[in-house]
């Protein structure tokens, strides 16, 4: 889409989206100011490309999947292609073509170390992929898109088959949810809202970098010196940190920062590095986003 035809209305529609994927059309049109037909055009407007998405986001761990990892690759040639590839890999959550010291940047999520290994040796092994630089999470201390706790109660079959439907599209209404698990609509309709109000699934929209025109993602790779914890604190406050998580290997921890402008980002940017604790920090740009953690593929059904 162009960022041309994109106004403050269609800001106002995503931010409303981004709270509650599930929002009722007239909910919509409440929060945006027009008419139930005008905003629901909107919406199809701006999802119609693909540059706006309504998809789940559930943390690995529902799916047993509990060792993850953040790779840092090179390439020598394209890297659309090998990111294409990586995409394919039952195991890569996240893949993002990027500016800065690497070509693409995989975020991996695997049920044991064993299994994140050979993954991050796939990767590596690729013919076009000239090295790799890994960072293995140790813990998840920030991810606005998910709920910092969610009920422990059990899920069955039914749970799993209707979260990994939802992270495939958002806005499938419960008659579709109902036909695809054999249920009855008022039945998947109480487990989806169950779901979404223990903090099991978030469902919002997702954004391409740069859709808004302004909008800057960066990542950071850190390091830290003495006051680590401190550092860990603040970091975890900032309100443009998205996400935020400590790692062993190349750095002591990664984190995305979303920013209004290349100002912004600059000034986000400064604002880390004058952090206490803090003792380097590497930045690289998202400059599109080839696979999310909302898949349809991911993680692979068993």
């Amino acid at each position: 889409m162009n960022d041309s035809s994109v106004d403050a209305v269609d800001r106002r529609l995503v931010e409303a989206l981004q709270r509650d994927g599930r929002a009722t059309q007239e909910e919509l049109a409440q929060a945006v100011g027009l008419s139930r037909v005008a905003a629901r055009s909107r919406m199809l407007r701006l999802l119609d490309d693909g540059s706006v998405t309504v998809l789940g986001i559930v943390h690995p761990s529902v799916f047993g999947l509990h060792s993850y990892a953040h790779v840092g690759v090179q390439v020598h040639g394209p890297a659309a292609p090998v990111a294409a590839q990586i995409s394919t890999f039952d195991h890569a959550a996240f893949v993002s073509l990027v500016a800065g010291a690497y070509s693409l940047v995989v975020q991996v999520h695997c049920p044991d170390d064993a299994t994140l290994t050979a993954e991050i040796n796939r990767i590596a092994a690729l013919p076009a992929v000239s090295r790799t630089e890994s960072a293995v999470y140790t813990e998840i201390l920030k991810d606005t898109h998910v709920l910092p706790q969610r009920s422990t109660q059990p899920l069955d079959d039914v749970d799993l088959d209707l979260l990994r439907r939802l992270q495939a599209d958002g806005r499938a209404s419960y008659a579709d949810l109902a036909h695809e698990v054999g249920m009855s609509i008022s039945a998947v309709r109480t487990r989806v809202v169950r779901l979404s109000e223990t903090g099991t699934i978030h469902i919002g929209a997702r954004i391409q970098p740069g859709f808004f025109g302004s909008d800057y993602l960066s990542g950071l790779s850190i390091t830290f010196g003495a006051g680590r914890e401190d550092a860990l604190t603040a970091l975890t406050a900032l309100s443009c940190v998205d996400y935020f998580a400590t790692t062993l290997g190349r750095c002591d921890a990664i984190c995305t920062v979303t920013s209004r402008s290349i100002d912004e980002a600059l000034h986000d940017l400064e604002t880390i590095r004058d952090i206490p604790g803090v003792r380097t920090v590497e930045a690289f740009s998202h400059l599109r986003v080839v696979k999310s953690l909302t898949n349809k593929t991911y993680p692979p059904e068993r």
